[in-house]
């Protein structure tokens, strides 16, 4: 079997070099070529039509934006960015993945895995349907940026891109019971089920716990809005109860009862 061609276009060629080094752990990826601007990533994804594109956002010439718009071969994409978590959760509509700098080992086999079953299954690449949808993000983003803009009220936090039966859902973090991991991989679960997100549990906490969250264990982190009651558990443990139907119960660790107990004295 053929491997699976990938180019890589980011300005900064330490990051490129990153790549490179960890796409050497995988035998079925193999590197097309890489850019450095605008225009030479297009020129090179037209001219090797490669299956993935490691994509930055910012790049001299333009923008990783312009460079979808522009080049004629569209492969699958796995945005590697430092973008704020707002731009990430709407590339992640259309991109299979992304890859919050810094990333490490294990979460770029993750965002490998995903593409690899893309890939090899034949899902469809992304189409011209991504063109219009990152155009809207990109003049979002700069008219956020600019000081002209006026400010907009906070309606609470933006929605969380989540998979599920081959189907983005936006989820509304207010709604959302818990998050939990399980090895690599993170899943936000509502009453309706369970959506696989792209985000760490780390980065999931640092955003969402001014807003109620609260990490429960090392594995989960649990909105305290739909909590109802807390109940010992197996050598001086607890467990969140959730006010869900089926009584859902998460993990609530020593330590972080301590803690917990500083919000809710018991």
């Amino acid at each position: 079997m053929n491997p699976i061609r990938a180019v890589i276009v980011d300005d900064e060629k330490p990051a490129r070099d990153r790549i490179r080094r960890l796409l050497a752990d995988h035998a079925d990826f193999a590197i097309a070529g890489e850019a450095a601007d605008t225009a030479t990533a297009v020129s090179l994804i037209d001219r090797e039509r490669p299956e993935l594109c490691f994509l930055d956002v910012q790049i001299p010439g333009g923008d990783g934006f312009e460079v979808l718009r522009q080049a004629s071969h569209k492969p699958h994409v796995i945005f590697t960015t430092a973008y704020d978590q707002y731009a990430v959760q709407a590339f992640e509509v259309n991109s299979l993945d992304y890859l919050l700098k810094p990333f490490d080992r294990r979460r770029f086999a993750a965002a490998l895995g995903r593409a690899r079953d893309a890939i090899r299954q034949g899902g469809p690449s992304p189409g011209p349907d991504l063109v219009p949808l990152l155009e809207e993000i990109r003049a979002g983003l700069q008219g956020a940026a600019s000081p002209a803009s006026p400010a907009q009220p906070e309606t609470g936090p933006p929605r969380i891109a989540g998979r599920r039966g081959g189907k983005i859902v936006l989820l509304d973090p207010r709604e959302i019971l818990w998050f939990e991991a399980e090895d690599t991989l993170v899943f936000g679960r509502t009453r309706e089920g369970r959506y696989l997100v792209g985000r760490t549990l780390f980065e999931l906490e640092s955003w969402l716990e001014p807003t109620g969250f609260f990490r429960s264990h090392r594995r989960y982190l649990v909105n305290l809005s739909h909590a109802g009651e807390i109940l010992p558990s197996d050598e001086g443990n607890y467990r969140i109860m959730m006010r869900d139907e089926a009584r859902s119960g998460v993990p609530l660790s020593r330590r972080q009862a301590r803690r917990l107990r500083a919000r809710f004295p018991w």
